[in-house]
């Protein structure tokens, strides 16, 4: 797991307000990249590289988080099986995917957002994180 800036980072240290952004990433420069953006944009992020690496992280961990962010660097059944594991067992976590084509579709994500346009996919997540509140 990837909290970012090569530090540990404490997501029990930060207010109870800042949105808590799980990101599930394929690919290692995008997942660095994204995670940034996030964190510009005021969200706390913890990013893992696969579904693995996501599914194997602690309960309270994804439970904390407000938002899952699936990135777009796999194959579609790929990234549909961790839609679909974090809706079987988080069914209240929205999920936004990352689409790589614009055919793409995932029935089970809050929302999928076109992949190369970031000012997009963080409108997308800032809406989507209204809408829950």
């Amino acid at each position: 797991m990837n909290s970012g800036g090569g530090s540990n980072v404490n997501i029990w240290a930060f207010p109870e307000k800042t949105p808590h952004i799980l990101q599930v990433a394929y690919y290692h420069p995008l997942q660095e990249l994204r995670a940034e953006m996030l964190r510009a944009a005021g969200y706390l992020v913890i990013s893992v590289l696969g579904n693995n690496e996501a599914m194997g992280l602690d309960g309270a961990m994804v439970a904390a988080a407000d938002l899952v962010l699936v990135g777009f660097s796999a194959e579609h059944p790929v990234r549909s099986a961790i839609v679909h594991w974090f809706k079987l067992h988080y069914p209240n976590t929205p999920v936004v995917v990352l689409q790589f084509h614009a055919w793409e579709r995932f029935a089970e994500a809050d929302v999928s957002s076109m992949s190369e346009d970031p000012a997009m996919w963080l409108a997308e997540i800032g809406s989507t994180l209204r809408f829950k509140a």
